[in-house]
């Protein structure tokens, strides 16, 4: 007997935690060749990934609402990620050079611990490989943790970290979205 713990039937929409991926690994690969970047020009760039990436995971949270038991942690990182780029919209221009670097670091903290929970939901639900994808997502904390307390050294540390974040985040969302599509084979074995 099997437990149902993720999913009830066929994931909708799985292709759209591959477009966070891929979206996430541009994000990471443009920080890196683009170190004389200044956190001025970055404001912009993460201000559009934050409404862009929340879009996404609300619209990803609605469609599975009934097939996922637990779509709403989704739905909150949506709705987190709109709240940062309003916050960072209404806030004058030299606060938001400074804030962007403490809610970066607290987005990638935050994804990495929901997907730490997504990759445990898939080992409990049976699908292999699992544990890749929670190496993954404790790299990502461990990124931004260091992104974090690496505040006073700035420059290309930094941009190095966040990149490095930002790409092992893509890489997972990428790899979790083909295990999500794989789960549609181990419904119908059951």
């Amino acid at each position: 007997m099997s437990t149902r713990f993720f999913y009830t039937e066929k994931p909708k929409y799985w292709w759209l935690s591959l477009l966070i991926g891929i979206f996430a690994l541009i994000m990471g690969i443009w920080s890196l060749v683009t170190p004389d970047t200044t956190l001025v020009a970055l404001t912009v760039f993460f201000i559009a990934a934050f409404f862009i990436s929340g879009i996404i995971d609300i619209i990803y949270a609605v469609a599975n609402r009934k097939t996922s038991s637990n779509w709403g942690w989704p739905l909150a990182g949506g709705i987190i990620d709109i709240i940062l780029g309003v916050l960072l919209i209404s806030l004058p221009m030299p606060l938001v050079t400074t804030m962007l670097v403490y809610f970066i670091g607290f987005w990638i903290l935050f994804r990495s611990i929901l997907t730490l929970g997504f990759a445990c939901e898939l080992q409990q639900y049976g699908v292999k490989n699992w544990g890749w994808l929670l190496a993954l997502s404790i790299l990502g904390i461990l990124f931004s943790i260091f992104y974090m307390l690496s505040l006073i050294f700035n420059g290309i540390f930094v941009v190095m970290l966040v990149s490095l974040a930002f790409l092992t985040y893509g890489i997972f969302r990428i790899v979790y979205a083909f295990r999500l599509k794989s789960i549609n084979d181990i419904i119908k074995k059951d």
